[in-house]
């Protein structure tokens, strides 16, 4: 440390002394200097709202889009680039290699957001045969876990083939893609007209192109080797199998389109229905809301015999309704399975025990449920061979997969037991539960429910206002926030759960697409409540218990008090991944301390570090404006007034009233509109100095001993050093260098409506007195600044003390406490050794800045109240 002192002065005292600058060029040096800082301090503020934008979309949990994060990080990049430059415009390039640092972070930026999923290639078409999970990548998670469990002996899977993701790219060629992604760029999903105008035209893109003649064939073909298998002009089922449809906690349940019945000449039109649904409001919606890009999602299609269902439904192998399930969950009706799916059709339902021999635990007679209130007098759809059947079957599929399934089956005329789809149930949403109350028994003691019944589809709390839809128009005026209330929970009203607070429905069971989703977006849902549609009037304020089956007036906050932390919807999806990946390029901060050998352009490795970086450096460049230019003291003008010594100004620029003659060589106090002079100046002129302290016979040696060593600061002497304090100053701009006896003070502050710009910096050096001293007055006025919120660093006797990103009047003040330290501090240092002098001046300090504000915010008010 010491060689280094004695290198930087030898370094100084060696150096040729630099010539001194003319007013005009130190101003326009002053402007060029504080153009690029202020450029610097704008971008940098830019630069942290967009990166506190991005973490607040990282950690809402709730969607957001690709598009979004891909302007947020532009934003940054832009504001970063913009700090560098104008750094290097400070610095006179000095900090080169931030721009070395700053390219790299942006390409790998770069990669991470423009990476696309692999294609992986092969047939255009697959036996259902040859398909097992492996192939998930190519034929997509429905049709592959299908075929996965087809060589199981106690599975029935219908026979059929997989048209895979190879011939869709074959199909859709880049030309469609771009038209497609065109409109895709101008979807507003808050302008729902809009927005189903542009899906419409996106699936007219597809399902008015024709297929490539190859392809055209191969389907054909693989249809005829089906009726080979079967029986002439067999009919068969085309269904959806997505990448990612059907994986964990994605289901895309019900929004891609299923064609039943399809004949040999209705399959190439069917199949382009399919693929285009892929560009549906539906599944659109689902995809923006999940965090999936348009190329996250390749579409490839299931085409399997259709199977002659006697009865249909659906399997839980794990009751999603409950938190821990020791049941098997079945919803049956007659016919096929779409009704069950859809909410058209009443269901049956079944609670079997996981525990063989699978005991019937509780069963709901739902069908006919209109017609009959007998329910011993129905037809129950499942017979007890069968329910055993499905609960082993269940079982089978669950542990097959390693967890819990969701599974569609169908029994034929035959008796055979078809499965049409597994999937995995998602994972189940904790949240307070009780005992499930009788319908019409309120859960807490309070106003009680004017609506009762049900069936629980996703269990929650929600309030608001009451928004019936039964037709495409009303979908269209849906408000956020909104309960939906519907006839059927079909899924065509999936693009508004986004929007929904809750769900109310006069059919529908848990069993169906919609609750499905509504269960993955954790949003209420109360399905098959009798008379929904003509109780429930538009506007009307409700609170929805789905769990207790119950409807509130108005908003019962002690219900609401339960309310569950919406799941994040965006877990584990591409763009969240890929936000991830980003913000580790962005976000974190590794250079914190200023002070820190480490704090260097070569180890900034974030947006974050170069930001933090650029700003310090900034800061230092504008402090250090006044050593660096030597300006010609005789161009100052001197303030001449009642100032007890000698003060002068050199005005950068608008520092001066307007007016004032430019030849004049001195100025008054009124002369000066720069505002952070006359917050020092208020300081410096609240009290007179009350004169040197008594000095004693040990302190007078001191002032000879500096004397005889530094000459030039002699106070007997006159110079240049001693005899005049220069300020620098602007409107809104002050450097203050003052050089009293032997020691060094040094105010800046820059003051701006924008906060992101404001500091005040305070450096002081220095005494008479020996070094133990001179350390102990410059920890005298450490310690009185901090109790003013002052950042300070203190070493010795130097003290540097800072405060940023305050408020104007904050600042003001602090520049009057400044001002007065900076006057009234002189030569206490000769008396330093004497702890109750010490005390004694830090009591008269505190009084007096107290004094002083107090005195200046009854000032500053009285001329407000009368002006």
């Amino acid at each position: 440390m010491a060689m280094r002192r004695i290198l930087s002065f030898l370094k100084q005292s060696l150096s040729p002394p630099q010539p001194s600058v003319s007013p005009e060029a130190l101003r326009n040096a002053f402007k060029r200097r504080y153009e690029h800082f202020r450029g610097l301090l704008t971008a940098n503020n830019n630069a942290l709202q967009a990166m506190a934008d991005l973490e607040k979309i990282y950690y809402s949990g709730e969607s957001y889009r690709m598009a979004a994060i891909h302007s947020k990080i532009t934003t940054i990049l832009v504001n970063v680039y913009k700090m560098v430059r104008n750094l290097l415009e400070m610095s006179d390039g000095k900090y080169a290699e931030l721009q070395q640092k700053l390219e790299k972070i942006s390409s790998d930026l770069d990669e991470i957001i423009e990476k696309h999923p692999p294609c992986h290639e092969g047939p255009f078409i697959l036996p259902l045969t040859e398909v097992n999970l492996g192939a998930r990548n190519l034929v997509g998670d429905k049709m592959a876990r299908l075929g996965d469990i087809a060589p199981l002996s106690a599975i029935l899977v219908p026979q059929g083939f997989v048209v895979t993701a190879s011939a869709t790219r074959h199909f859709l060629t880049s030309r469609h893609i771009d038209e497609i992604n065109r409109k895709l760029q101008m979807l507003d999903p808050d302008d729902l007209d809009q927005f189903y105008k542009t899906c419409a035209e996106m699936q007219k893109i597809v399902t008015d192109s024709p297929l490539p003649p190859d392809l055209e064939e191969l389907l054909h073909v693989h249809y005829r080797r089906l009726e080979q298998a079967t029986h002439p002009g067999c009919l068969v089922a085309l269904r959806s199998s997505a990448l990612g449809e059907d994986s964990t906690g994605v289901s895309f349940a019900g929004l891609y389109r299923t064609a039943l019945n399809v004949d040999g000449e209705k399959l190439c039109r069917a199949y382009k229905k399919i693929i285009a649904s892929k560009y549906g409001p539906k599944a659109t919606s689902y995809r923006r809301k999940r965090g999936y890009r348009h190329l996250d999602i390749e579409m490839c299609v299931g085409c399997m015999v259709m199977v002659d269902a006697l009865v249909s439904g659906v399997t839980y192998s794990m009751d999603p309704s409950a938190e821990k399930s020791t049941a098997i969950r079945i919803n049956a009706a007659s016919g096929i399975a779409r009704g069950v799916v859809d909410g058209t059709t009443a269901t049956d339902l079944f609670l079997i025990s996981r525990e063989k021999p699978f005991p019937l635990v509780h069963k709901e007679l739902r069908q006919g449920l209109s017609t009959s209130a007998n329910q011993e007098a129905m037809t129950v759809s499942l017979t007890d061979a069968q329910l055993r059947k499905l609960a082993e079957t269940a079982l089978l599929l669950e542990n097959h997969f390693g967890e819990p399934q969701d599974i569609e089956w169908s029994f034929d005329r035959q008796g055979r037991l078809f499965i049409l789809q597994s999937r995995p149930i998602p994972p189940h949403k904790t949240q307070e539960k009780q005992e499930a109350p009788a319908p019409g028994y309120p859960r807490e003691i309070g106003e009680p429910p004017f609506l009762v019944g049900g069936i629980c589809a996703s269990d929650g709390y929600a309030c608001g206002e009451i928004f019936r839809v039964d037709s495409p128009e009303e979908l269209r005026k849906f408000p956020q926030g909104a309960v939906l209330v519907l006839h059927h929970p079909s899924p065509e009203w999936a693009p508004l759960l986004g929007r929904a607070s809750a769900v109310i429905a006069e059919n529908g069971t848990e069993a169906g697409h919609l609750a499905t989703i509504a269960r993955e977006f954790g949003i209420p849902a109360l399905f098959s409540l009798p008379r929904a549609m003509s109780t429930l009037e538009n506007g009307q304020v409700i609170t929805v218990d789905s769990g207790g089956r119950a409807i509130y007036r108005g908003s019962r906050k002690d219900l609401l008090r339960k309310q569950r932390v919406r799941k994040d919807i965006m877990a584990g999806s591409p763009v969240q991944r890929i936000l991830t990946m980003a913000m580790q390029h962005i976000t974190p901060l590794n250079l914190n301390d200023p002070a820190a050998s480490h704090f260097k352009s070569s180890w900034c490795e974030t947006l974050h570090d170069i930001t933090r970086f650029c700003h310090e450096k900034s800061v230092s460049e504008m402090f250090n404006f006044g050593q660096e230019h030597h300006f010609d003291k005789g161009s100052a003008k001197q303030l001449i007034g009642e100032a007890a010594l000698e003060w002068w100004v050199i005005d950068l620029a608008d520092g001066f009233r307007k007016g004032l003659d430019e030849k004049t060589t001195t100025v008054r106090i009124e002369d000066i509109v720069s505002l952070p002079m006359l917050a020092i100046w208020k300081g410096i002129s609240a009290f007179p100095w009350d004169g040197p302290p008594p000095i004693s016979a040990r302190g007078f040696g001191s002032i000879i001993l500096q004397s005889a060593m530094r000459p030039d600061l002699d106070p007997t002497v006159p110079s240049g050093l001693t005899t005049k304090n220069y300020f620098l100053i602007s409107e809104n701009f002050c450097n203050l260098s003052v050089r009293l006896g032997y020691h060094y003070a040094m105010i800046e502050t820059y003051m701006s409506d924008l906060l992101t710009e404001s500091y005040v910096t305070f450096r002081f050096k220095g005494g008479a007195a020996d070094l133990r001293r001179k350390a102990v007055r410059a920890k005298l006025l450490a310690d009185i600044l901090q109790k003013f919120d002052f950042r300070v660093e203190l070493h010795s006797d130097a003290l540097l003390a800072r405060v940023k990103k305050k408020p104007r009047t904050y600042l003001e003040q602090r520049l009057q406490i400044l001002g007065y330290l900076t006057l009234h501090a002189r030569q206490l240092d000769m008396i330093m050794d004497q702890p109750q002098a010490v005390e004694q001046y830090r009591e008269k300090f505190l009084a007096d800045i107290k004094l002083m504000l107090s005195r200046n915010s009854t000032a500053t008010f009285e001329k407000s109240g009368h002006e």
